[in-house]
């Protein structure tokens, strides 16, 4: 990320950062709004932001709307992306708004572009929560090396939902199930291995 610009967004009326290749480190007084930074960074990706916050409230008192920019440099080159809440949008019924180099965008598009990871004190559930939210976490962190990855998953789940449709309306047609439990077979085996790869990559850090 080259330059990120906030706009009435927390505490910040208008702010503009730019970074270079480096790591960055953040550091100030409480309050002063690291953590918000952070979440709009957050916001750059698919998703809703590591404080998972009702876009409304994301918006600083007093105005209507809010907006995150960032330029990315990427193997194709620059990349200008943003997100926000419109004056007068209805994030309850549309979400929040996403545009890539000007043009409107689902908020999933961002995640063909950039994937950020982050842990927080919130997140104790990885240690002692059940085995789903590593999982989770594992198949996130998986998704910022591997851009195919998230395909995987959307294979499988979706493959799922459609098997576990049928089951629930009892439909009685062997081919159906085939087809589903077909692709659901295959992408659970590279989902598999993708993520025994990357605990080995773990264990050995």
């Amino acid at each position: 990320m080259e330059r990120i610009q906030l706009t009435s967004y927390r505490n910040y009326t208008a702010a503009r950062i730019e970074a270079g290749p480096e790591p960055v480190v953040l550091c100030g007084p409480n309050g002063s709004g690291k953590t918000n930074l952070l979440e709009a960074i957050s916001l750059l990706t698919a998703g809703q932001g590591l404080r998972r916050a009702p876009y409304p409230e994301l918006a600083r008192m007093g105005a209507d709307g809010w907006s995150v920019a960032a330029r990315l440099h990427t193997p194709l080159g620059a990349v200008d992306i943003g997100t926000g809440l419109l004056p007068g949008q209805d994030a309850g019924r549309a979400g929040r708004t996403v545009r890539i180099d000007g043009e409107t965008q689902s908020a999933g598009a961002l995640g063909d572009l950039v994937e950020i990871m982050w842990v927080t004190p919130a997140m104790d559930g990885l240690f002692t929560g059940a085995a789903s939210e590593r999982r989770r976490f594992l198949d996130r962190l998986i998704a910022c090396f591997d851009p195919g990855y998230r395909k995987l998953l959307n294979q499988y789940e979706r493959a799922m939902q459609q098997r576990n449709r049928l089951l629930a309306d009892n439909v009685q047609d062997a081919a159906r199930f085939e087809g589903f439990e077909r692709v659901m077979s295959e992408a659970g085996v590279a989902i598999a291995a993708a993520r025994a790869a990357a605990v080995a990559e773990l264990s050995q850090a």
